[in-house]
């Protein structure tokens, strides 16, 4: 959205620069910003602010002022009321109660072989269980048996967390929570 010297506003996929009053243009630059923010962090913001730019576009074209009159600001403030207020569908972890929490080392026994350490490291790092389980199987054979030792202490100091959902959703849960 820019605003030339003759007090025109052009909007995002409008060839027409709609005439308006400062204040009309105050009113939709505060909107979008305000827009902004709240799309903070959103992976879609762009596309949504340039589709609201388009929406207020669709709405001066289809009721245009009478005679050529510049957009007042109560007018803007009608268009913008009908839009509503802008929120993220992807809120943000702050928006959410705090940080979320994110990845962190457990063992989860349901569907585990042996205690469940190997499950809670591929649900950790996000590999497939299988080769998380070839790998610890190996590298315990090329040790001679010392990643054995490692793995029992990993068995009795790691927090048991039933089932990989409940990992999950721990995992992207807000700290406070």
């Amino acid at each position: 959205m820019t605003m030339d010297d003759s007090t025109a506003i052009r909007l995002t996929g409008h060839a027409a620069a709609y005439p308006a009053t400062r204040e009309a243009y105050d009113d939709l630059r505060g909107y979008l910003d305000d827009a902004r923010r709240a799309l903070r962090g959103d992976p879609d913001a762009d596309d949504i602010v340039r589709d609201l730019e388009a929406a207020v576009g669709d709405r001066l074209g289809a009721h245009p002022g009478p005679g050529g009159a510049p957009v007042t600001g109560a007018r803007m403030t009608v268009i913008l009321a009908e839009l509503g207020p802008v929120r993220s569908a992807h809120p943000a972890p702050s928006d959410v109660g705090g940080a979320v929490r994110g990845r962190f080392w457990c063992r989860i026994p349901e569907g585990g072989w042996f205690g469940g350490v190997c499950l809670g490291l591929a649900a950790y790092g996000g590999f497939r269980v299988d080769w998380v389980r070839t790998v610890v199987l190996l590298l315990t054979l090329v040790t001679g048996g010392l990643l054995a030792v490692a793995y029992l202490v990993l068995l009795f100091v790691l927090p048991v967390v039933p089932t990989v959902a409940d990992y999950e959703r721990r995992r992207d849960a807000p700290r406070s929570a």
